[in-house]
């Protein structure tokens, strides 16, 4: 039976509730790091590639710009599907409240023609979290997609995108249910 994303993303957050939100697949932890803080880890699933992204110096920039986030992307190695999942956490993004109006102005970055088909307000390992999905097009191509912003601490908000064919979402759903459900402020413990 095929689900769509949403439905899957709603099972994401029930799932991760019930079961302590505890991932089983991943054996390797990264801190994301950004202006020389770190904010929060997660974990990675075997034999998927890590790509670190980078940092502008905030010296170079003008008055008026802000920082732009360290983007760390992920891919299962090998993949022919079209797929990109990604976690970040922007400055001036501080609570859950401002997400709304993030993902609002991200998502037509991302996307174009984005019809938003689910959104929810969920606890997510314990934090307070925000769920928005649907599909979109790049490229003359239609993607699903999934948007989900997470309270990692008093003043930050961490955010995790899916964006990919349909087929890639099914073949790796356990993966990144795994990457989700592991996503923990720094120093808290696993």
């Amino acid at each position: 039976m095929l689900r769509t994303l949403s439905q899957v993303v709603a099972a994401i957050v029930v799932a991760g509730t019930l079961i302590g939100a505890n991932p089983v697949l991943a054996d390797i932890t990264v801190i994301y790091e950004t202006q020389g803080q770190n904010l929060f880890r997660f974990q990675v699933p075997d034999e998927w590639e890590i790509r670190p992204g980078f940092e502008v110096d905030p010296s170079v920039l003008e008055d008026d710009e802000d920082p732009v986030a360290r983007i760390v992307s992920l891919l299962p190695q090998e993949e022919k599907l079209v797929m990109w999942t990604a976690l970040w956490a922007p400055t001036g993004v501080n609570q859950l409240s401002e997400a709304k109006e993030y993902i609002q102005d991200v998502a037509p970055r991302l996307l174009s023609e984005v019809q938003i088909t689910f959104r929810d307000d969920r606890t997510i390992n314990g934090r307070k979290g925000r769920i928005v999905s649907g599909t979109g097009i790049r490229n003359d191509r239609e993607f699903d997609f999934a948007l989900v912003a997470i309270q990692i601490s008093e003043n930050r908000v961490a955010f995790a995108a899916f964006i990919g064919e349909p087929e890639a979402y099914d073949r790796h759903e356990k993966e990144l249910i795994g990457v989700l459900n592991s996503i923990k402020p720094e120093g808290e413990p696993q």
